[in-house]
């Protein structure tokens, strides 16, 4: 009996291994700490906003670190962090982007909020980029790739 298996099916299954492999290492805690000093300190209460905005920054930095351990296998190979991150500027960008647009639709932010806005959250998504990189890095420097 002879088993056919599709290139990109086993692909996709060595990705979600992986993937699944790097979200054990990544403490939902520490990054929903980072996502209330970050992002919320100054306000107070809780909101329907606030509670939606907090889930949404944790599913962005949990694709930003994601995306960051994927590119850890340049740095195994010699590359820096930076150099990787030139790799793939245009996602972190997109995430950054949508972040801060998600802040912008629940909050009437002017052009000087909105401009704090996108450095808070361009630095909240290299962060957890940054942490996944090495992560990644160090996955593949042991071979549990």
């Amino acid at each position: 009996m002879n088993v056919v298996t599709d290139l990109g099916e086993r692909r996709r299954r060595k990705q979600w291994k992986f993937e699944r492999s790097m979200l054990r290492a990544l403490s939902i805690e520490d990054m929903r700490k980072d996502v209330q000093e970050q992002f919320f300190d100054q306000l107070v209460g809780q909101s329907v906003g606030k509670l939606y905005l907090v889930d949404y920054c944790l599913d962005i930095g949990i694709d930003a670190y994601l995306l960051g351990s994927e590119f850890g296998r340049f740095g195994y190979y010699g590359e820096t962090a930076e150099q990787a991150q030139h790799r793939c500027i245009e996602e972190i960008n997109a995430y950054i982007e949508q972040t801060t647009g998600q802040f912008k639709s629940w909050f009437t932010l002017d052009e000087v909020e909105t401009t704090i806005q996108h450095e808070k959250s361009r630095a909240f998504i290299l962060r957890w980029w940054n942490k996944g990189f090495a992560e990644g890095e160090k996955k593949y420097r042991l071979r549990l790739h």
